[in-house]
């Protein structure tokens, strides 16, 4: 089966056995080259909203998008599994992201926000900024986020369900 539908055809069969009767489609996302590897992928697999009712669509997406966070984690996970480990670990893996009722379009919007207004709060201050309650997939996006900011740096801290991100000016 072709990148192309493969996802889209994995996860319409999913939501089927769960009871969803939809369509996926899928678009490959334009992303900068620092974003994604060499010879890999970003894939939208946007599941069609018509036909759910609202109820369906926030189960889908879950309270704080742990639903729809864990379809694209199994999306990345099992739709990779066709590469040897060390490789789906780096390059020529694709990327999946899974958007439903323009959920992950304003989820992305909101984390933008939020790294900016820490990046502004860090550099008035002087003083590290703690963000809590991310999701491990909404920490990785802040993580990619500030890696433009030179004189900004990230790391995770803690331990599941209470890691957070810390965001401070690089040491000189």
């Amino acid at each position: 089966m072709e990148d192309t539908s493969a996802g889209a055809n994995w996860l319409q069969e999913l939501l089927s056995l769960m009871g969803y009767a939809t369509s996926v489609d899928i678009r490959l996302a334009e992303v900068s080259p620092e974003q994604v590897t060499a010879g890999s992928r970003n894939y939208w697999l946007e599941i069609n909203s018509d036909g759910l009712q609202e109820q369906q669509i926030q189960r889908l997406i879950g309270k704080d998008g742990i639903v729809i966070d864990s379809l694209q984690y199994l999306s990345s996970i099992l739709l990779n599994r066709h590469l040897p480990s060390e490789i789906a670990e780096t390059e020529n893996r694709n990327f999946y992201t899974v958007e439903l009722n323009g959920y992950r379009s304003n989820r992305i919007a909101d984390l933008q926000a939020l790294a900016e207004n820490a990046v502004q709060q860090v550099r008035e201050t002087q003083t590290e900024f703690v963000i809590k309650q991310l999701s491990s997939a909404d920490r990785r996006h802040i993580h990619q986020l500030l890696e433009g900011f030179p004189d900004i740096e990230t790391h995770s801290q803690g331990r599941e369900p209470n890691r957070h991100l810390i965001v401070k000016l690089v040491q000189s």
